[in-house]
C-alpha cells in the first residue's frame, strides 16, 4: 500500500512539474517598444505583443531598448528604464546614449564618463566628449582633440585627431584638419588623412573623394580604386557606373574597373546588362564590357524578366537578352 501511494505521489508531482514547465514554456516574453499620445505627446512604454502598458506616457525622449536597457529624458535630466519597465537608472544626467558594449556614455556635470548597467561609474565623468564602445573603444574628447579609450578607461590611441569616428571591423575613420583618413584599433594609420569626404561602407568598400575626384577603399583602409572619377554612383546589379571627362564606365564591387570610361551615356545595370550610347546610338554590354547587343537603336530601357523596351527610327519594339525582337 505504502508503494502505490510513494508512486502516485511521484506521478502528481511530475504531473505538476511538467504542468508548469508546459506554461512558462507558451509564455512570451515582453517586448516593450515606445510609444506617444497625440495628446501629451509624451513617450511611454508598451509590449508589443500584449498592448500592455508599462510606463505611461510621461518622457519628452524614449529610445529603443539597447543590451536590455533604454534612454528616456524629462525636461533636461536623462536616465534609463530597463526591459522590465522600470526606471532603471534615475533621471540625474545631462545627456546619455545607447549602452553598447555593457556601458553607456553619459554627460554628468559637464563631463563625460561611463555607466554600467547598475548605473555605476565605471569610468569618471573626465571627457569634454564621448562615443559608444564598439570593438572594445571608444572615441573620446579632451582639450578639442580626440582619441581611444579602453573599457577600463585607459588610454589606448593619443588624443591627436580633430574628430573621431566608431570602429567597425577594427578601423576607423579619423580626421586631422579637414582630411579624412582610417588607423586600426592599435592607432596604426592605415591610409593617411587625405580625403575630403567619406561613405558608407557596401560590400566591404567604401566611395572617397579626394581633390573633388571619386574612388574607392576597401575595409582593410586599402585604396582599391583611385580617386580619379568625376562621378561614381550608387551601386546597383554590383555594378557602379563612373565618369571621367564626361564619359561613361563601370566599375564592379570590388572596385575594379571592368568597362572603361568610353560612352556618352550608360545606364546602371539591371539583370547583368547595362544601356551604353556612342555616337548617339544605343545597346547592351554585359558586366565584362562585351557589347551584347549592338549600338544601333536611337532609345533604350532596363531589362525587366529578360525583355526592354527600345526604338529605332519611329517604331518601338521588344527584345530579348539575344537582341532578338519578340513580336
Amino acid at each position: 500500500m505504502k508503494t502505490i501511494t510513494y508512486i502516485l505521489t511521484i506521478g502528481i508531482t511530475l504531473s505538476l512539474l511538467f504542468s508548469c514547465a508546459s506554461t512558462n514554456h507558451g509564455a512570451k516574453k515582453i517586448n516593450l517598444v515606445p510609444f506617444s499620445t497625440d495628446a501629451t505627446q509624451l513617450y511611454g512604454y508598451k509590449d508589443s505583443n500584449t498592448g500592455k502598458i508599462y510606463i505611461k506616457p510621461k518622457y519628452d525622449y524614449a529610445a529603443k531598448l539597447r543590451e536590455g536597457m533604454a534612454v528616456v529624458s524629462k525636461g533636461n535630466r536623462w536616465g534609463f528604464v530597463n526591459d522590465k519597465g522600470k526606471e532603471k537608472i534615475n533621471l540625474i544626467f545631462d545627456e546619455a546614449l545607447d549602452f553598447k558594449n555593457g556601458l553607456a556614455a553619459v554627460n554628468y556635470g559637464g563631463r563625460w564618463g561611463y555607466l554600467n548597467t547598475k548605473g555605476q561609474f565605471v569610468i569618471r565623468p573626465q571627457y569634454d566628449n564621448a562615443a559608444p564602445l564598439s570593438d572594445g573603444l571608444a572615441a573620446v574628447q579632451i582639450n578639442d582633440k580626440w582619441g581611444y579609450i579602453n573599457s577600463k578607461g585607459e588610454k589606448v590611441i593619443d588624443y591627436i585627431y580633430d574628430n573621431a569616428w566608431d570602429f567597425s571591423d577594427s578601423i576607423a575613420m579619423v580626421r586631422q584638419g579637414k582630411k579624412i583618413g582610417f588607423i586600426d584599433t592599435k592607432g596604426k594609420l592605415l591610409i593617411k588623412p587625405k580625403f575630403d569626404e567619406v561613405w558608407a561602407f557596401h560590400n566591404g568598400i567604401a566611395k572617397v573623394v579626394s581633390n573633388f575626384a571619386y574612388g574607392y577603399i576597401n575595409n582593410k583602409g586599402e585604396e582599391i580604386t583611385p580617386c580619379k572619377y568625376d562621378e561614381v554612383r550608387n551601386f546597383k546589379d554590383q555594378m557602379s557606373r563612373v565618369e571621367i571627362n564626361y564619359r561613361y564606365g563601370f566599375i564592379n564591387d570590388k572596385g575594379v574597373e571592368v568597362i572603361s570610361p568610353k560612352y556618352d551615356d550608360a545606364f546602371d545595370f539591371n539583370e547583368d546588362l547595362a544601356g551604353v550610347s556612342y555616337n548617339g546610338k544605343w545597346g547592351y554590354v554585359d558586366k565584362t564590357g562585351k557589347e551584347i547587343i549592338p549600338l544601333v537603336y536611337d532609345l533604350v530601357t532596363d531589362f525587366e524578366n529578360g525583355i526592354a523596351l527600345v526604338g529605332l527610327g519611329e517604331h518601338t519594339f521588344y527584345i530579348n537578352k539575344e537582341g532578338i525582337r519578340i513580336k
